[in-house]
């Protein structure tokens, strides 16, 4: 039936709206049939629409009248539907083909319904009949459409589908029920969120969906998807907005392709390029790649490693143009014969490079050509090797090998080749020389046997043996003698030579030989040298041991000069506590009491004594304060003489042996006056009975061999003053410690055992030696050597100045003095007092300071050297720092300090030791304070 019009209600009579019904044309024809009686009616309308007789419509037909104008195919269906809606009652609807009165069939739907009785019999059918041929005709229009769209959309590689604004599915092709993984009915109207295994697959996947729509715009992108198998591949996605007739957009429509196989691909083709890379890298050669339509060429890294070149890419004719122009034409020949021809592809030439630098090098070029499938050339890909350095490693093997050769040739060395499998031996006319045979006369083995010494023949025969066995495979390294075959001379040979074996079996021996005779004969002589050798050998490990005691000697001196001069610091701290203190008494005393003038007299006398002690303590340690000048030794022996007799006494004679033209020393004039005097003394006691005493002077040189006998003595020229008596003599236990300190051969209280001791201090500080030579009953003499001067002074002219009285101070000038030794410190003071002079006194650095800053009218700094934490030679230069006129006089029992080097003054300081008398006390500081500053 047709819908309702607008003027049609719900009451309007079904006869009406079958009647509007059919002049809208919408209703062809109608039919009533009782079926219990079995009578049809139908009206004209669907008399015509079957193409029946028009008369029909006036009375009952039948229904075979009416199933005749049904298109044959489809009477089975009609007959089946209509049995079926008798049987079963309500509602009729069937379509079918019927020809109307242009003889055309033409698609017709009858609608109607079956009436059933209470007894379910059927008992009317009445129905219209539609014309539907316009609406099969779109609807096969659209089936054969969609048809079209569906196949097209199956036949599409991938996935295709189309989406709502939602994104719900509308359709999808095979593709996307594979990715799904369930049948078009199951996801049809569901997203992907639904649908997806995967929560962040689906999440990216509507998310791009989402912003393709936003946009309006198609985009194109990657997109990793799961398979509910658990295969993971990548999606090449194409989305662009489905629009609807007024553009609109109203879902999507998309397209993805799998490029899983495409990306692995692409994977593989970077891998292998980046192999290609690495490999083209690693090697040291320049690789390059010719594309032979244009000429482009592509190197790698080595073109600038291996020649300069910074570049990656260039022409083929760059690459010519820096070919050697004498091999240009031939290398361009030659390449492009192989280009053009067809018979090979790979071609390799060497020529010479430039370099960079315009240097050339030799290289080794390799190429193989790439054809298309026609045969043409596209390609050629090479490596250009830098023969440079194999070059130069030929010409310098040729050039050994030619040194090899006239080494042999000089060195008179031979060759031999023993071909086992045929018998030969072949010897060069030097090797034949060797065994006394001509150089033209032709040789076999049996010369070479024949020629042995009989007393070597067995040796060397096992030893060739054993270099021919396959189980030994021994070097052939002998030595024999050969008898000439010609001369009959006898010679040594050294032979060596190893054998070359072929499938188990020796086939050939190769070797040198040399003739040794004058080195066999060298060897005996050296073994006669070698037995002489040996006693050599003897003495000089005795001559080792000696100097090695010498040495040992020498450093135990050391350690002892270590220890008294230690001592000697200390003695004369206190003795200048006591000397000074008494020196002071007896002037405050003068004559008036002769016998407490006497005992302090007595007091003064020892201590003095006890000074002297610790001066030769010093002298031995070679810590006194020398004072060294340019020295006359004749002058200074001869001035001695009268001291000398007075000393020795009258048993003793005295002579004197002056040398001649003696050089000039530099040393200090009265410690070298102490040291004659001591060996004088020494001598004398050596002398009970009387004898003879020399002093003898000389002119010396200690050459190289001297020196390396004696440790610590440098070669070089000496003054010599040797002092000799004709006593008892030393026995070598005794001369080995003559020099130790507290070592003496006199009687208990005959002596200190320090006068040898201050001797050998006093050479060694002086940079000398000195030497004793003694026999028992034979006497000693004493060698001391001081070094030459050789530059001596300008003789001085003048009267010597008269002793002056003793100097005083005034009030007016001040002395500030610095000592850590409270009992010095008071007798400086009291001493520098009584000369008239006013005193201020520190006990150390920091005191002394405050003192000059806080009085400037200081005149002079008079300080002790040692001192703890800051050492006197510190403090007068910190101290010269604010006051630079200041004037220092410096005090030290020790001279292992600041202003004593090597044993001398520095330039321009002033010292006086400890212990020291009123007297030297006033005479030093006048004598600073009146010299003239000099700037």
């Amino acid at each position: 039936m047709p819908p309702f019009k607008e003027t049609e209600t719900p009451h309007t009579p079904d006869s009406e709206r079958v009647r509007r019904a059919m002049a809208a044309g919408v209703i062809v024809g109608t039919w009533s049939w009782d079926v219990a009686r079995d009578r049809l009616h139908i009206d004209e309308s669907l008399a015509h629409a079957l193409g029946l007789d028009p008369a029909l419509a006036r009375g009952p037909v039948s229904p075979a009248q009416v199933t005749a104008a049904i298109h044959p195919d489809d009477q089975p269906g009609l007959e089946a539907a209509v049995a079926a809606a008798i049987r079963d009652g309500g509602r009729y609807v069937h379509q079918y083909r019927a020809r109307g009165d242009d003889g055309q069939y033409r698609w017709l739907e009858a609608i109607g319904r079956v009436e059933l009785d209470a007894d379910g019999r059927a008992v009317a059918f009445p129905g219209v009949l539609l014309d539907i041929d316009e609406r099969r005709r779109l609807e096969a229009e659209r089936d054969q459409a969609q048809t079209l769209l569906r196949s097209f959309v199956e036949a599409m590689p991938g996935v295709v589908y189309a989406k709502d604004r939602q994104g719900r599915l509308l359709i999808g092709n095979r593709g996307t029920t594979e990715l799904i993984g369930r049948p078009p009915d199951a996801y049809v109207g569901r997203t992907d969120a639904e649908l997806l295994a995967d929560p962040a697959q689906a999440a990216a996947v509507m998310v791009a969906d989402a912003r393709v729509m936003a946009s309006g715009q198609a985009e194109t992108l990657e997109e990793e998807v799961s398979f509910p198998d658990g295969r993971r591949a990548t999606w090449l996605s194409t989305k662009a907005p489905l629009r609807d007739a007024d553009g609109t957009v109203v879902g999507l429509v998309g397209t993805s392709l799998d490029i899983t196989e495409r990306k692995a691909a692409e994977q593989r083709h970077r891998e292998t390029e980046e192999r290609y890379r690495l490999a083209a890298r690693a090697t040291n050669d320049a690789i390059w790649d010719w594309r032979i339509v244009d000429g482009h060429v592509i190197w790698n890294e080595a073109l600038a490693i291996l020649f300069g070149h910074a570049l990656a890419e260039t022409s083929a004719q760059w690459w010519l143009d820096h070919i050697h122009p004498d091999d240009r034409a031939r290398v361009d020949a030659d390449i492009h014969a192989v280009i053009e021809g067809s018979g090979t592809t790979a071609w390799y030439g060497e020529y010479r490079f430039r370099r960079a630098d315009g240097s050339y090098a030799a290289v080794l070029d390799r190429g193989t050509v790439l054809r298309d499938g026609d045969g043409r050339p596209v390609r050629m890909i090479g490596a250009m090797f830098d023969l440079t350095e194999r070059k130069q490693a030929e010409a310098a093997l040729a050039e050994r090998e030619e040194r090899l050769r006239l080494a042999t040739d000089a060195g008179d060395m031979g060759f031999w080749d023993v071909d086992l499998v045929n018998d030969l031996l072949i010897w060069p006319p030097r090797t034949k020389a060797m065994f006394g045979i001509s150089a033209h006369v032709p040789v076999s083995m049996r010369d070479f046997y024949e020629g042995l010494h009989p007393d070597d023949r067995e040796a060397t025969s096992a030893a060739f043996a054993a270099a021919i066995d396959p189980l030994q495979r021994a070097l052939y390294d002998v030595e024999y003698r050969t008898v000439g075959k010609e001369d009959g001379i006898v010679r040594w040979v050294a032979a060596k030579g190893r054998g070359l074996f072929e499938a188990g079996a020796c086939v050939r021996v190769v070797g040198v030989v040399i003739d040794i005779t004058a080195r066999k004969a060298a060897q005996a002589r050296l073994q006669e040298l070698n037995e002489r050798l040996e006693g050599r050998v003897a003495e000089e490990v005795a001559e080792r041991l000696k100097v090695e005691e010498a040495l040992r000697q020498s450093q135990k001196m050391e350690a002892v000069g270590q220890l008294t001069g230690g001592i000697a610091h200390d003695f004369n701290n206190m003795l200048a506590a006591v000397i000074g203190p008494l020196d002071l008494l007896a002037a405050r005393m003068g004559d008036d009491d002769a016998r407490a003038r006497r005992y302090v007299d007595m007091a003064i006398d020892g201590a003095r004594r006890a000074a002297l002690l610790t001066q030769r303590l010093l002298a031995f340690s070679r810590q006194q304060p020398l004072q060294p000048v340019a020295l006359d030794a004749n002058r200074l022996v001869a001035g001695m003489s009268d001291l000398l007799v007075h000393s020795l006494g009258s048993s003793v004679r005295l002579e004197t042996v002056l040398g001649a033209g003696l050089w000039w020393t530099h040393a200090d004039a009265n410690q070298l006056e102490n040291v004659i005097l001591n060996l004088a003394v020494n001598a004398r006691d050596a002398m009970p009975g009387g004898g003879r005493l020399t002093v003898e002077t000389a002119n010396c040189h200690l050459d190289h061999r001297y020196a390396a006998e004696q440790v610590g003595v440098p070669e070089g020229q000496y003054v010599m003053i040797a002092v000799t008596d004709t006593g008892t003599g030393m026995p070598p236990e005794v001369i080995a410690k003559a020099f130790d300190p507290f070592f003496t051969t006199k009687q208990v209280g005959r002596g200190t055992g320090l006068g040898l001791s201050q001797v050998y201090g006093f050479v060694k500080q002086s940079a000398g030696h000195v030497k004793i030579y003694s026999e028992l009953g034979q006497g000693t003499t004493v060698k001391v050597y001081l070094p030459r001067l050789l530059r001596p002074p300008v003789p001085a002219t003048g009267d010597a100045a008269a002793p002056l009285p003793l100097p005083l101070g005034d009030a007016g000038e001040v002395v500030l003095v610095v000592d850590d030794e409270p009992s010095v410190r008071e007798f400086s003071r009291h001493a520098l007092t009584e000369l008239g002079y006013r005193v201020l006194e520190a006990d150390g650095a920091e005191a002394a300071l405050r003192l000059l800053d806080a009085h400037p009218e200081v005149t002079l700094l008079f300080t002790d050297v040692v001192m703890p934490e800051v050492n006197g030679r510190q403090l007068a230069d910190r101290a010269r720092e604010r006051r630079p006129d200041l004037k220092v006089l410096f005090t030290t029992g020790y001279t292992r300090n600041a202003v004593v080097h090597n044993g001398v003054l520095d330039p321009g300081v002033h010292l006086i030791g400890k212990p020291f008398t009123v007297e030297d006390l006033a005479q030093r500081v006048r004598a600073v304070l009146d010299e003239t500053p000099v700037r």
